[in-house]
């Protein structure tokens, strides 16, 4: 059996290493672009974060695509053999680690906690009155990420309100409810700049939007204007739609508005490499790989 290991920008290396300790008889071989059309004709599975542009359609053996990060948008590709299976990730560690994130970030901003650090930069010693957080929080998407987002939101207090395509009610009745709102939806084209002018008119004025899934969920400029309108009460990003972002991009300069680089959390190599083998001896038996997902859905 034959690996292609597309992980950049993860190293392929430690990947490599744990298919040679647990699989020696499996071929692993790191993607370059010198790599022949023969040679990618030969593959059999894909450890991938995204396929180069041509790639897909050269691997005219495949029978399994895995993706090292539970979001799969950037591997269903039009070159993907149509009957080839897609499967993600599953890392509990890394939902608790996003909900962590954007716990910190939901209280940062309903304890005000910005105002006293614009305070301290004015050298400015004032109190203002508290109150327990009781905020109303809308998560989006209530899968094992959303579920571990929602349940450390209601151990500190919030009035959490889930959200998904089968369950919720209409989207736009439940913005108008939230204080905050969190975006843990899986990218596809039904929700790909679902944060755009229209949306967020609808969300309630003075709310926050914390976004840990994809930066392509959010029109950016329709968010700036938003935000310096005072419509929106400001925004935390850990995904933009440009990642690395240029130093010259709007999104630094807008008050209210927190980017962090992707940082949430991070997929373990371990758990990854543990769950790829897996699946590549389901495909020695002959088995269906775990965790797939529905391609025409996106997840």
């Amino acid at each position: 059996m034959k690996v292609l290991l597309l992980t950049a920008p993860m190293p392929a290396a430690p990947y490599g290493t744990a298919l040679l300790e647990a699989l020696p008889d499996v071929s692993a071989i790191e993607y370059t672009p010198a790599l022949s059309s023969h040679e990618l004709a030969g593959v059999d599975a894909v450890l991938a974060w995204r396929f180069p542009d041509g790639v897909a359609e050269q691997l005219t053996s495949l029978r399994w695509v895995c993706a090292v990060s539970a979001g799969v948008e950037k591997l269903l590709v039009p070159g993907l053999l149509p009957h080839v299976p897609v499967s993600r990730v599953i890392d509990l560690e890394q939902a608790q680690g996003i909900a962590q994130f954007v716990t910190t970030m939901a209280l940062r901003h309903a304890r005000q906690l910005t105002l006293y650090e614009r305070q301290a930069r004015e050298r400015d010693w004032r109190r203002h009155p508290v109150a327990l957080v009781r905020s109303v929080v809308a998560v989006l998407g209530m899968g094992e990420m959303g579920r571990a987002i929602a349940s450390m939101l209601r151990a500190v207090g919030f009035d959490v309100r889930g959200w998904s395509r089968s369950q919720g009610g209409p989207l736009d009745e439940l913005l108008a409810t939230a204080d905050i709102v969190v975006c843990a939806l899986p990218l596809t084209r039904e929700t790909d700049g679902l944060f755009d002018a229209h949306r967020i008119a609808r969300m309630r004025r003075g709310a926050y939007l914390i976004n840990v899934a994809r930066g392509g969920h959010v029109v950016e400029p329709d968010l700036i204007d938003a935000v310096k309108s005072g419509h929106l009460a400001g925004a935390a990003l850990d995904v933009q739609r440009h990642e690395p972002m240029a130093a010259d991009d709007p999104l630094w300069a807008v008050e209210g508005i927190t980017v962090t680089p992707h940082i949430a959390a991070q997929s373990s190599v371990p758990v990854i490499a543990a769950q790829f083998i897996d699946g590549l001896r389901c495909l020695q038996r002959g088995d269906p790989p775990p965790n797939q997902v529905d391609r025409e859905r996106g997840y």
